[in-house]
């Protein structure tokens, strides 16, 4: 078998799993069953899948494939998943979650297959340590924000009498809104490394740590929101839902910032990454 083979063989099979992942967890909530273990494997295997994709593609290609949209976001989508594995297996009592957030996936995932799937070259401004330390902090931020986005959903679900009895067995609002507070705090603390961490790659690269282009203004609004998030809640003593509109209205700014700006910016610096 080819790399070439490999790559997308490994990659359909993920994002079936992806989707009948979806479909299960959604199925699960809807009738109240706790096929956990299940869910958890399939997503677990589809997510391994997925790295081997990528890994293929990696060794082919010969570098990191973030270059092109539909590795940009074939990244993103990798990582979402991860953030919902990772929380679903620390998490046991919180896991209806993963059913308010995997619709999310599916739907960057059907973004992914629209831009075309060839490879493009790297530029020389990426071949830095800093570029693989800023994507891993980006990513560990975007996905502990998703995890108190999908905490953050079942609580605004709940005050809109919306499937009320199917979350009556999980914690209460005030037990889901601390671990959202948590996971929103992690995020702050990644958020500001990955900034840093970018700040010296466009150093490296351009000659320059800040130049306030348009994903540079989103990314420090972002971060903005994120502080306010935590501030709010801590200094005011706000209800759960306050809290959760917050944390909706903070996700909102920064998928907008790593989905929307690459569209819109005519800037040298991008984000396609």
């Amino acid at each position: 078998m080819t790399l070439t083979e490999l790559e997308l063989n490994a990659f359909w099979t993920a994002l079936v799993g992806y989707s009948i992942a979806t479909a299960l967890a959604m199925w699960a909530l809807v009738f109240r069953r706790k096929p956990e273990r299940t869910l958890l494997f399939l997503m677990s295997t589809a997510l391994l899948l997925h790295t081997i994709a990528i890994g293929a593609r990696w060794v082919r290609v010969g570098h990191m494939p973030v270059a092109s949209m539909f590795e940009l976001l074939s990244a993103n989508v990798w990582g979402l998943m991860a953030a919902v594995v990772i929380g679903y297996w620390l998490l046991p009592r919180m896991r209806a979650f993963a059913a308010v957030v995997l619709p999310v996936v599916i739907m960057v995932m059907a973004w992914m297959l629209l831009p075309p799937m060839e490879v493009t070259a790297l530029p020389p401004t990426y071949d830095t340590i800093w570029l693989y330390v800023h994507i891993a902090f980006i990513k560990l931020f975007l996905g502990a924000a998703f995890v108190a986005l999908g905490l953050a959903g079942i609580i605004l679900l709940r005050a809109a009498n919306l499937g009320r009895d199917r979350f009556a067995g999980l914690p209460a609002d005030s037990a889901l809104d601390e671990t959202a507070y948590r996971c929103m705090a992690l995020a702050l603390i990644f958020d500001t490394l990955g900034i840093v961490a970018g700040s010296i790659w466009a150093h490296d690269a351009w000659g320059r740590y800040w130049s306030w282009d348009p994903l540079e203004i989103w990314s420090l609004l972002t971060w903005l929101a994120i502080g306010l998030t935590l501030h709010v809640r801590a200094s005011f003593r706000t209800p759960p839902v306050i809290n959760s509109l917050l944390i909706l209205g903070t996700f909102v700014i920064a998928f907008f910032t790593f989905f929307g700006i690459p569209f819109v910016s005519t800037a040298l610096h991008k984000g396609a990454i």
